[in-house]
């Protein structure tokens, strides 16, 4: 998966990310609220990335790894729903056709 030059937060639009398979992912929305986060993370169609480095450097989660990765951001989330200005991560959700959706997780260093 390709990096970010930054948080995809703070580019412009369109924000656009390729995958391995070439997949293109357009930004949907920035800074969903925390119960969409959960939603997405249980929801098995949805592919989960995990991006730290301040969110610039992304990596697809397993599915054995959601359980965990929902348990540090529930407690850590500075979007709508979380703990605000001392939470450490934000997600955004990108979209790619046909109806394909993915959760992407940054979090700051």
């Amino acid at each position: 998966m390709e990096l970010f030059p930054a948080n995809p937060d703070s580019l412009h639009d369109p924000v656009t990310l390729l995958d391995e398979q070439g997949t293109a992912w357009v930004l949907h929305r920035r800074r969903v609220d925390l119960r969409t986060v959960r939603r997405l993370i249980k929801d098995a169609a949805t592919q989960v990335v995990w991006a730290d480095m301040g969110g610039i450097r992304p990596h697809p989660t397993t599915e054995a790894e959601r359980p965990t990765l929902w348990d540090r951001i529930r407690n850590d989330y500075r979007g709508p729903g979380g703990s605000g200005s001392t939470g450490r991560c934000v997600a955004h959700e990108f979209r790619a056709e046909p109806g394909h959706r993915m959760l992407y997780v940054a979090e700051d260093c």
